[in-house]
């Protein structure tokens, strides 16, 4: 009978089908963020878009390859939250700097 480490570390690997499907999502969210970023009609919300974007993909980077996903709930909650306070840090700096007037002021 395997004990319950052994059982906990098989738990832990990914199957090599999930790491390229995890890949291919990854290219395909930064074929995206370069598709919006030479598209004209989203000028105005290029940076948010991409904000997103890389957030999600650090999200997916960050449960999968560093095992996250599989970790303690504790740790996800921990994650989490140092991850929307640096979103929110992030968020108003770049609002305080967005427009041309607080630039030249």
């Amino acid at each position: 009978m395997a004990s319950e480490a052994e059982h906990h570390e098989e738990h832990h690997g990914l199957q090599p089908m999930q790491y390229v499907k995890i890949g291919v999502l990854l290219t395909a969210i930064t074929v995206l963020e370069l598709a919006v970023s030479y598209w004209d009609a989203v000028s105005d919300l290029l940076i948010p878009i991409l904000f997103v974007l890389s957030g999600i993909k650090f999200a997916i980077v960050v449960a999968f390859f560093m095992h996250l996903k599989f970790d303690s709930p504790l740790f996800t909650r921990l994650f989490l939250l140092s991850f929307l306070l640096g979103a929110a840090v992030l968020t108003m700096v770049t609002a305080l700097f967005w427009s041309d007037i607080t630039l030249t002021n």
